[in-house]
């Protein structure tokens, strides 16, 4: 699926700011209960990565250009400790 690194590159966090930006298009379609709890916590998951990376995801359509990632300056380099 991915190569392991000690850092997680820019553009993987860009395609998964794609990623949890294209779920907002849910919010209009009809989905069962337990799809839509599931795919909240699909989109929760994502966002976390690029939280826990140190950036936010960019849904401003106008200014910033069309960067999908904005370094969040509230966050210091922490990492996220997911256990499996």
């Amino acid at each position: 699926m991915s190569n392991l690194a000690d850092k997680t590159e820019y553009r993987a966090l860009s395609i998964i700011a794609r990623m949890v930006k294209d779920f907002e298009r849910l919010h209009c379609l009809n989905m069962t209960a337990t799809d839509d709890w599931d795919a909240t916590g699909a989109r929760n998951l994502l966002e976390g990565i690029v939280q826990s990376n140190g950036y936010k995801i960019n849904y401003d359509r106008d200014g910033k250009g069309n960067r999908p990632l904005l370094k969040d300056d509230n966050i210091s380099d922490a990492k996220h400790n997911y256990t499996r």
